[in-house]
């Protein structure tokens, strides 16, 4: 469409109206944009008002500001010179020019716009705080102090609480006791000037935090909320004050409080999910972390916590799902893999936990925790050999995993190779000098092959240095020293450690062995029974029985008698090697 035109003095130019019109639409175009967020774009809307009304300053302000958000100083200046040019009296682009002098440290020429400001109105409560401002940006803080205390005490001036919050924000920024001192008071001013003034309290609330008075800020904060109502920065500062505490039902009803004020409060609404989680109120925590996925979907922490609630109210099915779904790129998927095929493990599908991990494992070769979970699995099943060589792959991947090395270690003894145990476990020692269990099963090994006794008790003394209530490590101490035939010392220490490990099988069965040995019959007995009913083994309850069948006829022995069907005496068991 053709613009209208008009003739002027013989000259032909477009209808005034038109260019009213063109102008305005690209106006609210622009204000539209910036509105947005799309201040590149609002840029260039407001240009375009320029060539229909280039003579309108509050177009090259509208210019100047959407130069300020996205960061092009030099321009916003210019647009801001051209406003006061096009306007000399225009307070607005005043105001904005001697913003930008002041951030460019040009501060001559941001006092010279301030103080036109105050010739064109002398009511302006901006500009007074703009140039006591100027003062504490060049390092000038008695200076500003003393102008905006005089500020603060003028009849004319309409806002003194403002005043008196920079005398606080000035001395608090000073530091040390007397300036906290100062600070404290001049906020306290600031209050007593405006009660309601939430930034006062904030800054005051902070101060005392920075001077170790937390309760004073809290009850500053909790004062302010009783006389005018829920406020959401402060609600987020007591929340995080009462979890600090402890005190969860409070920091829950401020967390609330911040929900309330934004429908996108994911922080808020994560830390509440968190405080359910920690009052087992596991129902609330649910709904509020689906509510959060709601909004980022895409959140891998969410969902790891998700299904971490899944799993510890035992609704498996729903554990497994989230944890499966979290990608190979996130710093939750080993984990997620894991307590996924742990999961698996339990409802006993091992081999689809496998497939699993094997998955996982041709994703990301970089996790050992990988290695590890699938030699367990396949471990498992029988399947030693195949554990073994994943170990050693997983080993040789990570040389510095002394997990991984212990549990080849392990696995190597299911395939009876002694003397590779024995080496792995060395290794695991070299990399770990302190590793409890590597000491623990490097002794044990020795004792059960009656080798090395006596390095083997150093070993196991040294692991009880470090874990003392340890009942596997005294179970080993007990049995080197039944090797030793140190009888008596073993009961001791095998008494003990059946004490921290009443239902373990095999420390039942060591404690037998010596109660036998030092002529125990009925204690062995028992023990014996004990061992026999804690044992998964249907091989090894086959043995304890055994053990217990031989105690009667040692105990006919001892006491001269004979069994029925064996004239020539029975003889005891020897003992378990």
């Amino acid at each position: 469409m053709t613009p209208p035109a008009v003739v002027a003095d013989g000259v032909d130019q477009l209808d005034p109206v038109y260019m009213r019109t063109q102008a305005d639409y690209y106006f609210s175009v622009g204000e539209a944009l910036s509105l947005e967020g799309n201040h590149q774009k609002a840029v260039e809307s407001f240009k375009m008002v320029l060539i229909y009304d280039p003579e309108s300053p509050q177009v090259y302000l509208r210019l100047s500001a959407e130069y300020v958000k996205i960061g092009l100083l030099t321009q916003a200046l210019e647009n801001a010179e051209s406003a006061v040019e096009k306007d000399p009296k225009f307070v607005d682009a005043h105001l904005l020019l001697g913003g930008l002098y002041s951030t460019l440290k040009v501060y001559d020429k941001a006092f010279k716009e301030y103080e036109t400001v105050l010739k064109l109105d002398p009511k302006n409560s901006e500009a007074p705080l703009y140039m006591g401002a100027l003062y504490a940006e060049q390092k000038q803080y008695d200076k500003a102090v003393g102008y905006f205390q005089r500020l603060g005490q003028s009849e004319n001036f309409s806002t003194p609480y403002l005043a008196w919050y920079y005398v606080g924000r000035i001395r608090t920024e000073q530091g040390g006791k007397a300036h906290q001192t100062a600070a404290e008071a001049a906020f306290k001013k600031a209050l007593q000037a405006k009660p309601d003034h939430v930034e006062s309290v904030l800054a005051l609330g902070s101060l005392y935090a920075k001077m170790s008075q937390t309760k004073k800020a809290v009850d500053l904060y909790q004062k302010f909320q009783r006389e005018y109502g829920p406020n959401p920065r402060l609600a987020e500062i007591l929340a995080q004050n009462y979890l600090e505490d402890e005190q969860y039902e409070l920091a829950a009803e401020q967390l609330q409080i911040v929900e309330s004020y934004s429908d996108d409060a994911l922080n808020a609404k994560l830390k509440l999910s968190l405080i359910y989680i920690e009052q087992k109120k596991y129902s609330q925590a649910i709904a509020k972390l689906k509510d959060v996925l709601q909004q980022v979907p895409d959140s891998d922490k969410i969902r790891f916590y998700l299904a971490a609630i899944y799993e510890e109210i035992n609704q498996r099915s729903d554990a497994i799902d989230h944890f499966q779904q979290i990608p190979a790129a996130s710093q939750y998927y080993g984990e997620a893999v894991v307590h996924a095929a742990y999961l698996l493990k339990q409802d006993k599908q091992v081999d689809e936990a496998l497939a699993l991990v094997s998955k996982a494992l041709e994703k990301r070769d970089d996790v050992p925790q990988f290695y590890a979970v699938q030699a367990s699995l396949l471990d498992e099943k029988g399947q030693y050999h195949q554990a073994a060589e994943l170990l050693t792959k997983g080993s040789k991947k990570f040389p510095d995993n002394v997990q991984l090395r212990f549990f080849l270690g392990t696995m190597q003894d299911r395939l009876g190779d002694k003397q590779q145990v024995v080496e792995s476990m060395k290794q695991v020692l070299e990399m770990d000098p302190n590793h409890v269990q590597g000491l623990n099963y490097l002794a044990f090994t020795y004792a059960e092959s009656d080798k090395n006794l006596e390095e083997a008790e150093g070993l196991v003394r040294r692991a009880l240095s470090i874990e003392p209530k340890d009942g596997y490590v005294l179970d080993t101490l007990g049995w080197i020293l039944y090797k030793k035939g140190k009888f008596q010392d073993s009961v001791k220490v095998l008494e003990s450690a059946h004490r921290y490990q009443p239902n373990e099988s095999i420390i039942a069965e060591h404690l037998g062995d010596a109660y036998r040995q030092n002529r125990l019959v009925d204690k062995a007995r028992v023990m014996y029974q004990k061992a026999a009913d804690a044992e998964t083994d249907q091989n090894k309850v086959r043995e304890i029985r055994a053990k217990i069948t031989s105690l009667s006829d040692q105990e006919m022995h001892l006491s001269g008698r004979k069994p029925a069907s064996d004239s020539a005496g029975a003889k005891a068991n020897s003992p378990r090697e």
